[in-house]
């Protein structure tokens, strides 16, 4: 607590940016498990439906579990109407959206990696001020009073880099895992789109 409140009052935003990284993180690691993604649940159903009778009870059972992907395999199985092209068109703009769905958050971890950084770097040229200001006053002769506000001034530095990094390697591994979530949801919506859209007549009927 001491190196902290060594550190001035950039330490408050710092440590703001530290609560909400971690926050974010817990929180992700969480809710961005594959099981709770791709819920086994809607991966069976999708193998169940062989031909369009089989649909009521799909769209049923997405309406009951509640996700992304249960959303967009609703989306997908609610326009009949629909050609083929068509809704693969639909299915990319769902999957869009729902993409947005699982980045949720991600922007904060973005904007606190590049932050971070900054705040550490103003609370150091703030602190090199200060130490100016005692060498102006006290002259280069007080050694202990220079190499203490030295300290002092590097300390938002080393904790900004020290929120920085973890926030960009965690930012960096959940984006990679949206990205690898929605390459695998597009691939079980295709293979729902060739069972349902054997033929492009299957569309117009």
């Amino acid at each position: 607590m001491e190196w902290l409140i060594g550190g001035g009052p950039i330490m408050i935003p710092l440590l703001i940016c530290s609560v909400l990284a971690l926050a974010v993180i817990i929180e992700r690691a969480i809710n961005l498990r594959r099981n709770k993604i791709l819920k086994p649940e809607i991966i069976q159903t999708i193998e169940a439906i062989n031909n369009p009778a089989d649909i009521p009870f799909a769209i049923s059972k997405c309406e009951v579990i509640a996700g992304p992907f249960s959303n967009l395999l609703r989306r997908m199985l609610s326009n009949n109407h629909l050609t083929r092209e068509e809704k693969f068109v639909d299915i990319q703009a769902a999957g869009r959206q729902e993409i947005k769905v699982l980045e949720k958050r991600l922007l904060i971890l973005e904007v606190i990696t590049a932050i971070a950084p900054l705040l550490g770097l103003l609370g150091t040229v703030l602190g090199l001020e200060n130490i100016f200001g005692i060498i102006s006053e006290l002259g280069l002769g007080q050694a202990k009073a220079f190499s203490g506000g030295l300290s002092e001034a590097i300390r938002t530095t080393v904790l900004g880099l020290f929120i920085a990094i973890p926030s960009l390697v965690a930012y960096s591994y959940f984006d990679k895992k949206v990205d690898t979530f929605a390459l695998e949801m597009e691939e079980y919506a295709m293979r729902l789109l060739n069972k349902l859209y054997p033929s492009e007549d299957f569309g117009k009927k």
